[in-house]
C-alpha cells in the first residue's frame, strides 16, 4: 500500500534532517518562545496529535514552531490507518507550514493513479532546491522512459550534485542518459563505476539488444565491454 511508501520516505527525510531522531531538533526555539518549546517537547514525545490540536489559527508562529507543526502533519500523514484522502489532506497541511518534503508524500499518493500529476508534485518539490536526490532520480527516469533524453540527463546530473554517497542505480541511469545525449566520456565513466556489480553486467547484456545502443561496443569508451555484446540478438 502506498501509505508504507509515504511513511518510509517521511522517516528518511526526518532522520536526515534531525540526526538525533527528534524532529524538532533542527530548529532551535527562539528565546522566550514558550509555544515552540512546548511543541518541541510534544514532538520529542511523538505526541503529534497534541501539536496539531494546540494550533491556534489566529496566532502567528515562529519559523521554528511552523517547522515542527509541518513535520507533525507529515508524521500523521504516514499512519497506516489513514484513508488516501486523509493522507493527502495531511500532506497539504504540512506544505502550508513549510514542510516541502510533503511534495514527495503527494507524489506517492498520486503515482499509481495519475502519473503526470504525481510528477508535477516532484517538479514543485525540486523548485525548492531540496538536498535530496530522490525526486531528481524519479524525474530523470521518467524522462528517460519518455525518450526526453536531454531533460533526463539534466535531472540526473542534479541528482548527483545532492546525492549522499554513491548510488549504483543513479550511476546506471546517468550512463544511459549520458550515452543517449552523446556525452560518451561521461557515460563511460558512469558505466565503469557500476560494472564491478554482477547485476549490471546482466543489465548491460540486456541493453545490448536495444537499437538505441547499437554499436556502442565499437566506441573507444566502451570497447572493453565488447565481449558482453557477442552473441546478443540485435
Amino acid at each position: 500500500m502506498h501509505t508504507q511508501s509515504i511513511m518510509l520516505f517521511i522517516v528518511l527525510c526526518l532522520s536526515l534532517s534531525a540526526p538525533s531522531g527528534i524532529i524538532a531538533a533542527e530548529n532551535k526555539c527562539p528565546e522566550k518562545d514558550d509555544q515552540c518549546r512546548e511543541f518541541s517537547r510534544l514532538a520529542e514525545a511523538e505526541q503529534y496529535d497534541k501539536i496539531i490540536g494546540a494550533i491556534d489559527a489566529k496566532k502567528t508562529y515562529s519559523d521554528a514552531s511552523r517547522s515542527i507543526i509541518g513535520q507533525a502533519y507529515l508524521m500523521i500523514a504516514g499512519r497506516e490507518t489513514n484513508t488516501p484522502e486523509q493522507e493527502e489532506q495531511f500532506c497539504r497541511k504540512a506544505l502550508e507550514y513549510g514542510s516541502t518534503s510533503a511534495y514527495m508524500g503527494l507524489y506517492f499518493i498520486y503515482a499509481s493513479k495519475d502519473t503526470e500529476t504525481a510528477l508535477g508534485f516532484l517538479k514543485q518539490y525540486i523548485a525548492t532546491k531540496p538536498k535530496d536526490s530522490v525526486p531528481y532520480v524519479i524525474l530523470g527516469e521518467a524522462e528517460l522512459e519518455k525518450k526526453n533524453y536531454q531533460a533526463a540527463d539534466a535531472y540526473l546530473r542534479d541528482a548527483k550534485k545532492v546525492a549522499r554517497g554513491r548510488s549504483a542505480n543513479l550511476e546506471w541511469l546517468s550512463f544511459q542518459a549520458g550515452y543517449l545525449t552523446g556525452d560518451y566520456a561521461y557515460a563511460g565513466a558512469r558505466l565503469e563505476s557500476v560494472m564491478s556489480k554482477p547485476e549490471y553486467e546482466k543489465e548491460l547484456r540486456a541493453l545490448a539488444s536495444d537499437p538505441r545502443f547499437a554499436g556502442m561496443e565499437k566506441r573507444p569508451e566502451f570497447k572493453q565491454y565488447e565481449p558482453l555484446f557477442k552473441g546478443v540478438a540485435r
